[in-house]
């Protein structure tokens, strides 16, 4: 493929000035880390969530991580970006942890307690997808709380168990919300491999440079190109189907966010997958059908596997292995290819 355009490069440097980044932050290294080995720009989601440390800091938290009795108390918290305090907790953090948890974990039973709070709109049927079509859109929001990627030296020094999380972020664990949120994350992370086929692999990336490095090397790619929904416009509305895309590329690697006080990715590559870009029109007076929007969508094609009391098939009427279940990404959710 080309090299990264002029454009792209200009419209990168000026998200960098606009961000304040400067040579002496983590935010630097992130940025400069993504442009090395990610071809197109950084999308707004990841942006968002570059870590606001300086290199100092980042050097002295992570001798403080290797000495194994550190704390992560407020102040560090703010200055680090990561939500390990109760107040942060936003009331939607339950339902987005148990919607991530319905979509991902397909071999888990999801109790009926769970499956009540699931927007209705949220899983669908690939005919869904029609040109033409309308539909109501989720909400493409990220629900969690804002937080930033930890520097990577200070991620490596992390041990995804509860205990890990706990002694380091004791606060965390005041909140019933946020224990529980925690403690499924953690078990997402920890979930056994053994039931993976042969060029199968999922895992939890702590940084940023390891979710690129994780999805590199699971794809054999020196390159990547990362894939996001564009925006957020649409959410909670009808929209129209426009034209639509499949990703020609049976090896993607999918990522979304799970959570933990620090940003965190539950990252996979599995079959039966089918990944589209969708275009979205709004209603009413847009006589040239010009999109408002262009999301992705992904179709888990083979549900034989699945629970029958899974919450999609449910929702969906389906049995396990009689149909597929698709949904939208929303800014919780990311997906690289090689490039």
């Amino acid at each position: 493929m080309a090299t990264l355009p002029t454009a792209s490069l200009l419209l990168l440097l000026s998200l960098s000035n606009i961000l304040l980044i400067s040579s002496s932050n983590v935010a630097s290294d992130q940025l400069s880390f993504w442009s090395k080995n990610v071809r197109n720009i950084m999308p707004k989601l990841f942006l968002t969530k570059l870590s606001p440390l300086s290199v100092p800091d980042s050097d002295y938290y992570t001798s403080l991580l290797s000495q194994q009795t550190f704390t992560f108390y407020s102040n560090y918290c703010s200055k680090a970006s990561v939500a390990c305090d109760d107040n942060v907790i936003d009331t939607s953090l339950s339902s987005s942890t148990r919607s991530f948890k319905n979509g991902y974990l397909e071999d888990m039973i999801i109790p009926s307690s769970s499956q009540d709070k699931v927007d209705p709109n949220f899983f669908f049927r690939l005919s869904h997808l029609e040109d033409g079509k309308i539909v109501r859109l989720p909400d493409l929001n990220d629900q969690f709380p804002s937080r930033a990627f930890l520097p990577t030296q200070m991620a490596s020094k992390i041990t995804l168990t509860t205990n890990e999380i706990q002694k380091l972020f004791p606060k965390s664990f005041s909140s019933l919300v946020m224990k529980e949120a925690i403690e499924s994350s953690v078990l997402l992370c920890n979930a056994p491999t053994n039931n993976l086929k042969a060029g199968e692999v999922q895992g939890c990336v702590k940084s940023l440079e390891e979710m690129i490095e994780f999805s590199k090397n699971s794809l054999g790619a020196k390159q990547l190109i990362s894939l996001t929904s564009k925006s957020t416009k649409g959410s909670g509305k009808e929209v129209i189907i426009g034209s639509k895309n499949k990703i020609d590329t049976k090896e993607i690697i999918y990522c979304h966010e799970t959570f933990l006080p620090f940003v965190t990715y539950f990252c996979h590559m599995q079959a039966g997958y089918g990944l589209y870009s969708v275009n979205l029109i709004q209603p009413g007076n847009n006589k040239n059908n010009v999109p408002i929007n262009s999301v992705l969508a992904v179709c888990h094609m083979d549900t034989s596997a699945w629970p029958a009391d899974h919450v999609a098939l449910k929702l969906l009427k389906l049995s396990p292995g009689k149909g597929e279940v698709c949904h939208f990404y929303s800014q919780m959710d990311a997906a690289f290819i090689g490039a």
